[in-house]
């Protein structure tokens, strides 16, 4: 199936059928792999997104280009976005190589300006045949005591109206962690947008709150400290003694694959997980 140039009609079904896309962060053709093979195992649709630190290490395009390449090999829908973007000068660049989806993260802005920015880049957005997401969100970090800032549900209105195709919301998920979820506050937070939800930090989420999530409008979950984590397990227990560099490279999309597949059974009731290879 060719590669999806715009991520709107795959929200647009998810939301309407109840199931959310999971996003894979990665940063590597080994990670990429891992991912796209375990989305079309299980038969459902895939995002992998990136993030502006790995951008820097490569560059828009070659991610671009290498997911092309992956989902030109599979049947399901692959779809690239951009996790946590800045602001115009990021978007622009990651909609001008091809991503189907772009996030603007405005945590550095008061919120009438985030407003502001978020009814420009739904223009560019759009008119690049693009998705939009907008956080509304701010999550703890781990090694430092800041407080975990929660959504407030009319700021999440708001972003809805101003042209955020989805809304990300802070409703007790932090990335890297294990966390549970304010279900009465995503509910509040679902009432007032009327849309499409996204919910970060999905590596730890309690299964029971993301299935709960599904009904209330959640249509993409991010997940991508599993996924390192599995990546630096296996070059320090499974890489040692294998004799070619290209052993190293399966062992490492076979451990992507194994951590990525029982996301996509979660999040996705019509997913089929099979076995892994690599």
């Amino acid at each position: 199936m060719p590669y999806v140039t715009d991520a709107r009609p795959l929200i647009a079904e998810a939301y309407r059928e109840g199931y959310a896309l999971p996003a894979f962060n990665f940063c590597s053709l080994e990670m990429a792999k891992g991912c796209v093979r375990a989305a079309e195992k299980a038969g459902v649709p895939v995002i992998l997104q990136t993030y502006p630190a790995d951008i820097e290490q490569a560059s828009a395009h070659v991610f671009a280009q290498t997911v092309r390449a992956l989902a030109d090999e599979v049947s399901v829908p692959v779809a690239l976005h951009l996790d946590h973007g800045r602001g115009l000068e990021m978007a622009v660049e990651c909609l001008r190589t091809g991503y189907s989806s772009v996030m603007f993260d405005g945590q550095d802005y008061a919120f009438p300006e985030v407003l502001n920015l978020t009814t420009r880049l739904a223009e560019i957005a759009h008119a690049a045949g693009a998705s939009l997401e907008v956080s509304a969100e701010s999550f703890g970090i781990p090694g430092q005591h800041n407080e975990l800032e929660t959504t407030d549900p009319d700021h999440a209105r708001q972003l809805r109206e101003a042209g955020a195709d989805m809304v990300a919301c802070a409703v007790g998920s932090e990335h890297g962690q294990s966390s549970r979820l304010d279900l009465g506050l995503l509910k509040a937070v679902a009432d007032a947008v009327d849309g499409p939800l996204v919910l970060h930090g999905g590596s730890g989420i309690h299964p029971d709150d993301v299935r709960a999530a599904l009904g209330c409008g959640v249509v993409k979950v991010n997940i991508g400290s599993a996924l390192y984590r599995a990546v630096r397990k296996a070059w320090s227990e499974e890489t040692p003694g294998l004799t070619s560099h290209r052993a190293g490279y399966a062992v490492i999309r076979a451990a992507v694959e194994r951590t990525a597949a029982p996301y996509l059974e979660l999040l996705n009731p019509r997913a089929r997980v099979g076995e892994v290879t690599t």
